[in-house]
């Protein structure tokens, strides 16, 4: 009899932009349960399980891998260490990672004056040893928070229209 559980959906960010992904949390756990540690050769394992549920561009495959990458080794390190979540966020009943509200962060209008990493409370920018800085910990944006745009001088932050939010109300009260 086949699994009825739906499949994770996560955003991640691949190269500069979101992308929606189905399945990771099953891939990441899979290879998790066969000890296989983050690494770069592990990053076509990583595209070819992904593709399983998800479209990857082959012109855009070494920016998913870097990103899956990315993502796995965060997952690892977490299940190592003991820290992974146990609770799912989520924002008015739906589960955060299928809400997309989070920074896009154009690197190449960085400065790394860092005042949106000192800003935010909450983790979600991190800085390079190039000195500039990126998204590290998109989904603990919280939702409809936009001040660092303001702070950016350089516009190199940018988040979805608010818009997004209030059609992800709307649908969520249709549906019930």
């Amino acid at each position: 009899m086949p699994d009825d559980k739906p499949l994770s959906y996560r955003q991640i960010i691949v190269g500069r932009f979101p992308a929606g992904l189905t399945g990771l949390d099953e891939v990441f756990e899979a290879l998790y349960q066969l000890n296989l540690p983050p690494s770069d050769e592990l990053g076509s394992q990583l595209i070819q399980r992904a593709r399983q549920h998800n479209y990857i561009p082959e012109s855009a495959e070494a920016d998913f891998s870097a990103a899956l990458l990315r993502e796995y080794r965060a997952f690892y390190e977490a299940e190592r260490s003991g820290t992974a979540p146990v609770k799912r966020e989520t924002w008015q009943g739906i589960p955060r990672e299928q809400v997309p509200w989070f920074p896009v962060l154009d690197e190449t209008l960085c400065d790394g004056c860092d005042k949106c990493l000192r800003f935010c409370a909450n983790g979600v920018y991190a800085k390079r040893e190039s000195g500039t800085v990126y998204v590290a910990q998109s989904l603990k944006c919280v939702v409809g928070c936009d001040a660092c745009v303001r702070l950016c001088t350089h516009h190199a932050i940018v988040f979805p229209p608010r818009s997004v939010l209030a059609t992800l109300t709307q649908s969520r009260v249709i549906r019930l």
